[in-house]
């Protein structure tokens, strides 16, 4: 049983990299064998009518695989091209219900984890692959995400000693409009940026202000008037992060 982690950055030793090492630990740890890809080791291309395919040695180490990790950082809020020429062109073969853990790292401000997690499980949808639970990742959330991540990873192997496809598009997207973060927008990715940073900004003097803040944007969704919460969720997460 092989579960292959792929590393969407160029860089080797950032954050998505010790994320997915700590996935693949995940996963050695519940019995599988692991391989860890570094995307910019290959010449992905974008795809073109004459270059359809990814290179070759890649496709045939992800035809391989009972299980994958796909991690990918956030540029300009959705995933970096280096993975999305990969999304676009790597031959999988038939991966129907093999079991995948997506995530997305976004740097700096955080924004766009959401939103990236949402275009790599849209890739899963297309192949088939029975996305687990996303990890989107900040920087306000990285320690937590490590060790979610290694839980993660051994969820997939887990799922893999048991391969389980789809057997119908209307099963297909039942299953993935449940997922969590799936149904997400950015007025929501902002609110979950402002509650990770209520957990681990170091700013105590400005928690009580920006958690009422917070707070005031929940009861305003929950009440339908999601516009009119945009406001206050953009305070309680600026009030945390810029000042």
């Amino acid at each position: 049983m092989l579960i292959v982690g792929v590393v969407g950055s160029p860089r080797k030793n950032g954050l998505t990299s010790r994320l997915i090492t700590s996935a693949l630990e995940g996963a050695r740890e519940a019995g599988a064998s692991t391989k860890i890809i570094y995307l910019i080791d290959f010449d992905i291309q974008p795809w073109t009518p004459d270059r359809p395919k990814a290179p070759e040695e890649l496709n045939e180490i992800m035809r391989k695989a009972d299980g994958f990790i796909i991690g990918a950082p956030v540029y300009y809020l959705d995933v970096n091209g280096l993975t999305k020429d990969f999304m676009d062109t790597v031959d999988m073969g038939d991966s129907n219900g093999k079991p995948g853990l997506g995530i997305a790292v976004a740097g700096g401000t955080g924004k766009g984890l959401v939103l990236t997690i949402k275009s790599i499980y849209h890739f899963f949808f297309c192949k088939g692959i029975r996305g687990l639970e996303p990890l989107p990742v900040s920087r306000f959330n990285y320690e937590e995400a490590i060790k979610k991540a290694h839980e993660l990873g051994g969820e997939v192997a887990r799922q893999a000693r048991e391969r389980k496809p789809f057997r119908s598009l209307e099963e297909r997207i039942s299953y993935f409009h449940s997922l969590k973060y799936m149904n997400m927008d950015m007025v929501d990715e902002i609110l979950l940026l402002a509650g990770q940073l209520l957990r681990t900004s170091p700013k105590v003097d400005l928690k009580e202000e920006a958690n009422a803040s917070y707070e005031k944007a929940l009861r305003l969704i929950r009440s339908g008037r999601k516009e009119e919460a945009v406001k206050y969720a953009v305070e309680a997460y600026n009030l945390l992060y810029y000042r």
